[in-house]
């Protein structure tokens, strides 16, 4: 069903397909939520100044200790 690059890749992320799927999905609501505060800053300037920046940062570092 999965190809060798995808088992890899899970057993290189030490996850499950599950764990993996749900990792994924959190880190893409997380990007989407980002996304759109990016999206009214660029209209507001004055509204969410660093949401999009510190959700990338914030992932980057969690992704680093997995």
């Amino acid at each position: 069903m999965f190809s060798k690059e995808c088992k890899l890749h899970l057993e290189e992320a030490n996850m499950s397909r599950w764990q993996h799927f749900k990792h994924a999905c959190k880190i893409s609501w997380r990007l989407e939520k980002a996304a759109w505060a990016a999206f009214i800053h660029a209209f507001a300037p004055r509204y969410f100044k660093t949401n999009a920046t510190d959700t990338c940062v914030a992932i980057a570092k969690e992704n680093k200790r997995i």
